[in-house]
């Protein structure tokens, strides 16, 4: 079981997309905000994220598994837009390599940022784990609320 995470080539678009769509789905069901939800993006929005953002594709051997976006706030500041897996391959570990990944592609970074739902407790574990801490909220929708997260690296 080799991971391989590089960036995103266009030709992967409708696999990411497709992926994306089932990854995001229970919480566009949950929240109904489909106007900002992952899963009611537009194919022409996810070919701009991959040419103007740091997008990559998660394979599992030689299969398109997942999707990561990042966008650079400024030399030193991160911000992790999206993090994604096929459902299949959710907690199996994956996302933790995805991390490492992220902290160590970036490595000039000495702070990040992302946003992720309210109600989305396996997401604040995941990432409370990985250092991040809540900082401030802010409300989308009536029944979308996003948890600003913040990780300050330690540079040794």
């Amino acid at each position: 079981m080799e991971i391989k995470i590089q960036r995103t080539r266009i030709n992967e678009a409708e696999i990411l997309l497709d992926i994306q769509k089932k990854a995001f789905k229970e919480d566009l069901e949950k929240y109904e905000d489909y106007d900002t939800s992952p899963a009611t993006e537009p194919i022409e929005k996810l070919i701009r994220k991959i040419n103007n953002s740091f997008h990559y594709t998660v394979f599992l051997d030689d299969i398109i598994i997942g999707g990561i976006e990042v966008r650079k706030l400024s030399d030193t500041q991160f911000y992790l837009n999206r993090l994604y897996l096929s459902p299949k391959y959710q907690n199996k570990g994956i996302g933790a390599k995805l991390m490492e990944f992220i902290e160590s592609e970036f490595s000039e970074a000495l702070e990040w940022t992302l946003s992720t739902p309210y109600m989305n407790y396996r997401n604040h574990y995941f990432y409370e784990k990985f250092g991040y801490e809540k900082i401030s909220e802010h409300t989308i929708t009536e029944k979308l609320i996003l948890f600003d997260y913040i990780k300050h690296m330690n540079i040794e």
